[in-house]
């Protein structure tokens, strides 16, 4: 296929899909005219990238179609050929994330257009095609040439700023890129305590900005007021006071140190009671109070008498537990009474 069959425009715009404008045909005629300008596109990048002496091609039909943010202009001369047409030059641009750093060395995250590929064929240089051609991606982007960014300029790509668009200079940056010194100018220089700025920060749409509720945890935190009328455009205002509160107590302004006569009241902890070594048992309606026998004395059921138990034991052995074991007025205490049936 011939240029003239596959580019309608003096300019065609490229994108990801790879299709020119105006393009109409059946699907076989798309696959045959994508064949047919990948070839035009390939040629070119390789004659680019030698111009530029560099070592790898920078403009594929093959990585147009992987970068989705990258626009491929192509520019041909419709009379070439004995009328069959033919490209004589290319430019791709697209949009890139950097760090650039402006002349008093503050850096800016930026992410924007980015001129990636610019080249005239030899024979048609110096015959303002390549002004043309830039002019157009400006209408186009609706950009000026202070505010790209150029990847790699070459000394004939800072000539060609400086004559037409008045680029007197580019500021060089560690990552291969260069910018005129205006094109910071459209960022608001925001300087933090490390001597960077960023950009400014643009004002919330949708959900977040509307009005947002009064908050107590928010006074606290931002001090008052003055947070919500920031961010609900009012004026600070303070809470209303209620309609009726009631009377603060009165507080004691404590003791008068100065006063010979003054005491300190010494608080003191009632003693704790002290644990009963028995327990009273009341005796049953009509019966004699009788005096409680100690546990000692008192043999085991079913044991014959001078058999020792658990608790009696045997022996002066026997006996010392036994006392250890009594309380104060001489009875068995039950917290050391044991058995196997406890």
């Amino acid at each position: 296929m011939e240029v003239n069959d596959i580019l309608h425009e003096d300019i065609s715009k490229l994108n990801d899909l790879f299709i020119p404008d105006c393009f109409e045909g059946s699907v076989a005629d798309l696959r045959a005219m994508q064949a047919a300008l990948a070839k035009i596109v390939d040629a070119l990048g390789e004659q680019s990238a030698a111009a530029q002496g560099l070592n790898r091609i920078i403009t594929t039909a093959d990585k147009l179609r992987a970068s989705p943010t990258h626009t491929l202009y192509l520019l041909k001369d419709a009379t070439a050929k004995n009328g069959k047409g033919e490209v004589i030059g290319l430019l791709k641009v697209g949009y890139k994330h950097l760090f650039l750093f402006d002349e008093r060395d503050h850096v800016h995250e930026v992410e924007p257009l980015c001129v990636l590929d610019f080249y005239i064929v030899r024979d048609r240089q110096r015959s303002g095609y390549g002004r043309v051609l830039f002019d157009y991606m400006l209408h186009d982007m609706e950009m000026h040439a202070h505010q790209l960014a150029i990847d790699g300029p070459s000394a004939k790509m800072e000539q060609f700023l400086a004559k037409n668009y008045e680029v007197e200079r580019l500021l060089r940056q560690n990552n291969n890129f260069a910018v005129a010194p205006q094109f910071f100018e459209r960022f608001a220089d925001i300087s933090n305590k490390s001597g960077r700025s960023t950009p400014a920060v643009a004002a919330a749409v949708g959900r977040f900005a509307a009005p947002k509720p009064h908050s107590a945890i928010a006074n606290v935190i931002h001090g008052g007021a003055s947070y919500y009328a920031e961010n609900n455009g009012d004026e600070e205002r303070l809470p209303e006071p209620l309609p009726w509160a009631p009377p603060a107590p009165e507080l004691d302004d404590g003791p008068n140190w100065d006063d010979d006569d003054y005491q300190p009241e010494v608080a003191c902890k009632p003693p704790s009671p002290e644990r009963p070594s028995t327990l009273p048992v009341e005796p049953e309606a009509g019966a004699p109070p009788a005096a409680p026998a100690a546990f000692a004395d008192v043999p085991a059921a079913g044991l014959p008498s001078g058999a020792s138990t658990p608790a009696s034991g045997s022996g002066a052995a026997g006996a010392a537990r036994r006392d250890s074991q009594l309380t104060d007025k001489g009875y068995f205490d039950v917290k050391f009474y044991h058995n196997r049936l406890w």
